[in-house]
């Protein structure tokens, strides 16, 4: 797994730095680097990119993030998943492309110092942007689904922090990571995975995780050793399901994320080591409730 912990100072910025570390072999094993399929080379006009990751060896995982300037302020990366590439489409064009006219999207601040955190494997990257004090984030690629691999072909999972036209100080329900995602009125959500058949189904609704978004989260996630005071290495994690409600029925997991109980032992940023791996800790965006952090495995 490669990952990624680095600063830039605009969003066009952020975007290039990712994809150029995505992209470059020294970070991954032989023959295991995203490929970029769109544009060419990544240059300091680039402000659209379409890549593809190579899963098992056998798959074709294809990721977009685009640029999108929203009023003077602030702009947003975009994010798509397709099924194909196809040359002579469009970036909102390519085969199997998520379909809303508002995407999920990570909405940022224009021109401010940013901090962020990225790790990858073959099928997936999640990426989390600190700005100030709060924290916006991306999924894209494959989840872990519940089933056998001819059953559920082409488990992906296109997650932001919000959706497109969200402000990026919006203190509302609808501005809420992937893990937690809501739904508007309007349909549009900040998760959209792709099921069997092909449809996109949108988070919120008929669409939910476990345990961040089910209410009430009381689970215990501190275990203490007699006669000790709870350390960073006494925490539990649990796995964030994906579930349907109609159909009722668990869908996967994501890859590489966990929900953790908040408490006060808690940090963002903070590494947490369980069963000597690290893991690295963050809250939903500007949420600090004991229900609103997770980790992402880091090293």
């Amino acid at each position: 797994m490669a990952v990624l912990n680095a600063t830039a100072t605009t969003v066009k910025q952020l975007l290039q730095n990712i994809t150029s570390f995505l992209i470059d072999s020294n970070n991954f094993t032989a023959g295991n680097a995203w490929q970029l399929m769109r544009p060419a080379a990544v240059t300091s006009d680039t402000t659209e990119v379409i890549l593809k990751g190579i899963g098992d060896g056998k798959d074709e995982i294809y990721i977009g993030m685009k640029i999108k300037a929203q009023g003077t302020d602030q702009e947003n990366i975009l994010l798509n998943g397709f099924c194909g590439y196809d040359e002579n489409l469009e970036w909102y064009e390519q085969p199997g492309a998520i379909y809303k006219d508002k995407l999920p999207c990570v909405p940022l601040a224009k021109d401010v110092f940013m901090t962020y955190w990225l790790t990858a494997n073959t099928s997936r990257i999640t990426f989390r942007v600190e700005m100030s004090n709060q924290y916006e984030g991306a999924y894209l690629g494959f989840f872990k689904p519940v089933a056998i691999e001819r059953q559920y072909p082409y488990p992906m999972a296109i997650g932001g922090s919000s959706y497109d036209g969200s402000a990026w100080n919006n203190k509302g329900n609808e501005h809420s990571l992937f893990l937690s995602p809501q739904i508007s009125q309007a349909g549009y959500s900040s998760l959209c995975i792709r099921r069997p058949d092909g449809v996109w189904r949108f988070g919120g609704s008929t669409l939910l995780t476990w345990p961040i978004n089910t209410a009430p989260v009381d689970t215990l996630t501190i275990y203490k050793k007699s006669n000790q005071e709870a350390t960073m290495e006494d925490h539990m994690l649990y796995p964030v399901m994906l579930y349907e409600t109609d159909p009722v029925g668990m869908v996967g997991e994501f890859d590489g994320l966990f929900w953790i109980g908040g408490r006060a032992d808690l940090s963002v940023k903070d590494n947490v080591i369980y069963k000597d791996k690290t893991y690295k800790i963050f809250n939903n965006i500007f949420r600090r409730e004991d229900d609103q952090y997770h980790v992402i495995e880091w090293a």
